[in-house]
């Protein structure tokens, strides 16, 4: 389509919904077109929280019709950020990083402190913990106090486990 058909990226409203055409993939995520006067990218981190996604051909193709949320617009440099992501999982995210104040500095943990968190995601590899520190911790699922082979992380947990770590 002609350009002067597309909308403006002053005219894109951060939040809505667009219908988009993957255009291509890249190791960092994928170029969707919705419309605008230019593609904006759907981060590989902003695809799903169901799975971890390395790669996004693991879950997109090029020609592929998706919903996307326009997170971010910066009409100067022509660039737009998109997300796959439910909106409350959004406000999650954006309700832990209000917090960041209160969280307790890295420095004032030391090696073997005992620790409780929750699990707030789950991939192919483990899960990551929410410990109230400035960076959540990360579980690798063969480190498992229930692991034995042949076993899958979401076999040993789940988003809202709550779990004593060090």
């Amino acid at each position: 389509p002609n350009s002067k058909d597309r909308t403006k990226l002053v005219d894109i409203a951060i939040g809505n919904v667009y219908n988009g055409t993957v255009i291509s993939l890249t190791d960092f995520g994928a170029y969707v077109d919705v419309g605008s006067e230019c593609d904006g990218l759907l981060h590989v981190s902003q695809i799903t929280r169901d799975v971890f996604v390395e790669h996004p051909r693991q879950a997109l193709s090029p020609g592929d019709l998706i919903d996307v949320r326009i997170t971010k617009v910066h009409t100067g440099m022509k660039k737009m950020q998109l997300t796959m992501l439910p909106e409350h999982v959004l406000e999650d995210e954006d309700e832990d990083e209000e917090e960041f104040e209160e969280r307790i500095p890295l420095t004032d943990l030391a090696l073997d402190d005992e620790l409780w968190g929750e699990i707030k995601r789950v991939t192919s590899y483990g899960a990551y913990v929410e410990l109230g520190a400035v960076r959540q911790g990360w579980l690798h699922f063969m480190d498992h106090p229930e692991f034995e082979y042949g076993t899958k992380p979401h076999d040993l947990m789940s988003v809202g486990d709550r779990i004593r770590c060090w």
